[in-house]
């Protein structure tokens, strides 16, 4: 697996894309976005299959879920690999025994400008203000800990935490990058970005947003969002 991919893929696990592990040796990824984000989902598509990743099916797929974190129904687009031995590797880094995924010790070492830009991508949420949210909301406190450790180690952002409200009142933090930082790494992420996600970063911003059942972040005042 070449470098550009391998730095993609950290980047849509740490967001929206899911990895799965087959038999002994092999694991898959699947892909997906809402449908208002096809041309985001077909980028990634385009760009896995050039890496060399065999796709279950050249079509993209629709999937109907239940958020229960928030009770809302969502409508997506997805996209699999086959189950392959050069993706076995990255399973073994996020996920655990029960086959949950789970953030790296070393996730320091394994983050690159590509792997944030990805990530911001799939799972980033535009602050009006300036700066961007991490969507954290599936991994623990110590996890998201490990994560904004790694954001200062490699890229010297300062961070904070957002949080947001869920179904009975369940609070889940996510990482807010400061508006300081992201203007300075700003210009090596839009390399590495498709530029229907430009917004996220306050680049081109055309996509409002619900900023409904924001609470107040913990350091700073409110900000409002816009939606990913």
């Amino acid at each position: 697996m070449n470098k550009t991919l391998k730095d993609m893929l950290i980047g849509v696990i740490l967001g929206d894309a899911h990895i799965g592990k087959t038999g002994l040796d092999k694991a898959f990824i699947s892909f997906e976005q809402s449908k208002n984000k096809i041309n985001y989902l077909n980028y990634l598509q385009t760009l896995t299959k050039e890496g060399g990743l065999p796709l279950l099916d050249d079509s993209l797929k629709e999937y109907s879920r239940e958020d229960s974190r928030y009770n809302s129904l969502t409508n997506s687009l997805y996209f699999r690999t086959q189950s392959l031995e050069v993706l076995r590797p990255l399973a073994d880094k996020f996920l655990d025994e029960s086959g949950k995924k789970i953030i790296p010790t070393n996730i320091a070492e394994l983050l690159t400008p590509r792997s944030l830009a990805f990530w911001i991508m799939d799972d980033g949420q535009q602050v009006k203000r300036g700066g961007v949210t991490l969507c954290t909301d599936n991994f623990k406190t110590d996890e998201i800990n490990i994560l904004r450790e790694a954001l200062k180690t490699k890229f010297n952002l300062d961070t904070s935490i957002h949080n947001k409200k869920g179904q009975n009142e369940t609070i889940y933090e996510r990482i807010y990058i400061k508006k300081e930082g992201l203007e300075e790494l700003k210009p090596t992420l839009k390399l590495h970005m498709h530029d229907s996600m430009f917004y996220k970063i306050n680049e081109n911003a055309l996509i409002k947003q619900d900023s409904s059942e924001v609470v107040n972040d913990l350091e700073m005042d409110n900000f409002d969002l816009f939606d990913i």
